[in-house]
């Protein structure tokens, strides 16, 4: 029975990652279909999501019925604890991919002009969040705690550019529209700013939860910042045989994510990562204690 949990454990892991993988896929996929006006891709989009959506409320279950059934104790439970958390923030990041993908049919469907200048304020936002997303994952997979201070810097980056998107509309004479329903629909249109701000938060948080899962300790961006490498390091307690970090197999679960957005570390991660069927002999043997 023991084994099995293991194997469950891994396999809720590996899930994560994957469900991780898809949302950062059909955002990109959004967010191009709100830049170029696809209705079609939107619509490809949203479907994902739901999709998505399902998959994250079936990781939930397993994990509540792991703690229900099998009552992990010390490491185990802080990994339970750990993807049901990032599960939750993925959840939220899902949702926020939707609305993109939800102002991208509305602006075409209602027919709504933007000034090229938000419009490619919004691409610049995306391609940092690309990479915020693309650092969150690498901290997942790898485990570097000194990753996440990398984090702090990339969020500060996009929320810069979110930021200028709301100065720059302010700045623009305003739109002449025939009723208070029209004006609802550019709001919720230029609200994929927003979205796209939210989507790196949830991400970072994600990541951040592996300080608990690696120290048994709760640090947030202000604690962060007074450790550097080698003092994070030393914070590591050992974890028990349920929590089996294998990196080079993890790797596996997020390799569609675009390579020029990830940190060196998963980027070689990626290329070398090996088969999942090579965990067998790693596995472990719970009939042996």
């Amino acid at each position: 029975m023991r084994k099995l949990f293991y194997r469950q454990l891994v396999e809720a892991r590996r899930e994560m990652l994957s469900i991780y993988e898809a949302i950062d896929l059909t955002l990109h996929e959004a967010v191009n279909a709100f830049v170029a006006g696809d209705r079609k891709l939107a619509t490809k989009a949203m479907n994902k999501t739901l999709r998505i959506d399902a998959r994250c409320a079936n990781l939930e279950a397993l994990c509540y019925n792991l703690i229900a059934t099998q009552g992990p104790v010390a490491s185990d439970f802080r990994l339970l604890q750990t993807i049901i958390y990032t599960d939750f923030c993925l959840q939220r990041m899902c949702d926020k991919v939707r609305r993109i993908a939800r102002a991208a049919k509305l602006r075409i469907s209602s027919d709504i002009e933007l000034p090229d200048e938000l419009i490619e304020l919004v691409g610049q936002e995306a391609s940092v969040v690309y990479r915020v997303m693309g650092t969150a994952a690498s901290v997942l997979v790898v485990n570097d705690l000194g990753l996440l201070r990398v984090l702090n810097e990339q969020e500060e980056s996009a929320h810069g550019i979110y930021e200028e998107f709301f100065r720059a509309y302010n700045r623009m004479a305003a739109v002449q529209l025939g009723d208070d329903s029209s004006y609802d629909d550019l709001r919720r249109v230029i609200m994929v700013s927003r979205y796209l701000d939210r989507c790196a938060q949830y991400a970072i948080d994600a990541a951040g939860r592996v300080m608990f899962l690696l120290t048994g300790q709760r640090m947030n961006q202000v604690d962060l910042a007074k450790f550097d490498d080698e003092d994070l390091d030393a914070l590591r307690i050992p974890s028990g045989e349920g929590v089996l970090l294998r990196p080079d197999v993890d790797a596996r679960a997020v390799a569609a994510i675009p390579v020029e957005e990830v940190p060196t570390e998963l980027k070689r991660l990626i290329e070398s990562a090996v088969d999942e069927d090579d965990l067998e002999d790693e596995e472990p043997d719970a009939e042996e204690e």
